[in-house]
């Protein structure tokens, strides 16, 4: 919070699959929802885009803190997520991002709902619950505001609140690795390899259970402990290849377990290669990042964590080969038209409204199928060859072959 006032926090603008950030975010916080006997209902706008240019870390935080308040808060009934686009501006790739999240639970007494955006700052029903500390608003809200927009809360006393929060982000210039990267999902590990034992560390029940499942679904051996001095006595018998370490747990913190571990592993020879420890941090700052690399830890990854996250960082320390899900898709269509109907496309294509190349140009960018498909129907009979060569590209999710095909037009240069 002192780094945020003091103004030394900056955006990390990346290209992401904003689809699969939500998708992400329902998978960690359902069995939280679950376990009260809450319902998480998630809505997204067909408008909104696949892919969009941002700092991905700190919108998914706020997404994580928002909704992660309201499952807190809410004893009976559903939580609602609704994602949508407020505007756009194709010329400055500017659009605006709308996320309510809507809950039916306590509400928030009119008197604070000025305040509950201060730092430490929380109601006499929070305090009940004994969570957190007052600060995951306030962030949240400074977060938001260094991207443009905003946070704000309309609530009613025993009936539930909303909370809608304004996002500033761009659309992107070009999708390709992206694209390939994310298509990448793990599903299982290549034959002839060690039995790799992985010991998950982390006093958060829900946040245990994820992790469990996603190593033990991808073929890993798995075991788990709830604060330092368990995953100490389990690292002892179990001699686990890797350790996934939260950094802040009761009785014994990651700290105080990895500098025992690495204090243990200097003083008995015998034992096999050191283990490899990734902590897992809520607030990955510089300083923490060093006070995490000084007591043993290999490396560090931030919460939320990210499937493919987890994924990438076994793989870089234990050498893990996997075997990923089929679903890699056609980036680019190979060359098949000869001259005559390239000429013939391009005519066509000429022939179309501007602000309908630009929606298509656009369409491609964000990969939005529904979109694409929408504008195909558009097309008047005539011109079929065009019509059936976009509707392949689209089926192929050739996404990056119609921005090149609509770029130059779609720029404002007539010229192919």
């Amino acid at each position: 919070m002192s780094r945020i006032e003091a103004g030394q926090i900056t955006l990390h603008q990346t290209c992401f699959n904003l689809h699969q950030l939500i998708k992400s975010v329902q998978e960690l916080l359902t069995m939280k929802a679950v376990s009260k006997g809450l319902e998480l209902r998630v809505h997204q706008d067909e408008e909104l885009p696949r892919y969009i240019e941002g700092d991905q870390s700190k919108f998914r935080q706020i997404i994580v803190n928002l909704v992660g308040n309201a499952i807190k808060f809410t004893p009976v009934g559903h939580v609602d997520l609704d994602l949508s686009v407020l505007s756009y501006e194709i010329k400055s790739r500017e659009i605006i991002l709308q996320v309510e999240v809507k809950d039916t639970g306590i509400g928030i007494p009119k008197d604070d709902l000025d305040s509950i955006f201060e730092a430490f700052k929380q109601t006499e029903d929070a305090i009940q619950f004994k969570e957190g500390t007052g600060l995951g608003l306030s962030i949240s809200r400074q977060f938001a505001r260094l991207m443009g927009g905003d946070i704000t809360v309309v609530s009613q006393l025993g009936q539930g609140s909303t909370f809608t929060c304004i996002i500033k982000m761009m659309m992107p210039t070009k999708i390709a690795e992206v694209v390939q990267k994310q298509s990448k999902r793990v599903i299982g590990l290549e034959a002839s390899q060690p039995q790799y034992r992985i010991l998950v560390v982390e006093d958060v029940r829900n946040n245990q259970l994820l992790m469990i499942k996603m190593l033990d679904a991808a073929g890993f051996q798995v075991r788990s402990a709830n604060n330092g001095e368990e995953a100490l006595t389990i690292w002892q018998k179990w001699q686990p290849q890797l350790i996934w370490m939260d950094m802040r747990m009761p009785i014994m913190d990651g700290y105080e377990a990895s500098r025992q571990i690495r204090a243990q592993e200097a003083n008995n020879p015998n034992l096999p290669n050191p283990v490899t420890i990734i902590a897992l941090t809520a607030t990955a700052f510089d300083e923490e990042k060093e006070a995490i690399l000084a007591v043993g830890c290999n490396d560090f990854v931030s919460k939320p964590f990210q499937e493919e996250v987890i994924f990438e960082m076994m793989q870089k320390y234990l050498g893990v080969k996997y075997i990923y899900e089929d679903t890699t898709p056609i980036l680019s269509l190979p060359s098949t038209l000869n001259q005559l109907e390239f000429e013939q496309l391009k005519t066509e294509l000429s022939k179309m409204p501007k602000t309908w190349i630009n929606q298509l140009y656009q369409g491609g960018l964000s990969a939005r199928e529904k979109r694409l498909n929408t504008l195909i129907q558009e097309i008047p009979s005539e011109y079929s060859f065009l019509a059936e060569y976009l509707s392949k590209m689209v089926n192929k999710l050739a996404f990056e072959e119609i921005v090149n095909l609509t770029k130059e037009i779609a720029d404002g240069d007539t010229q192919f």
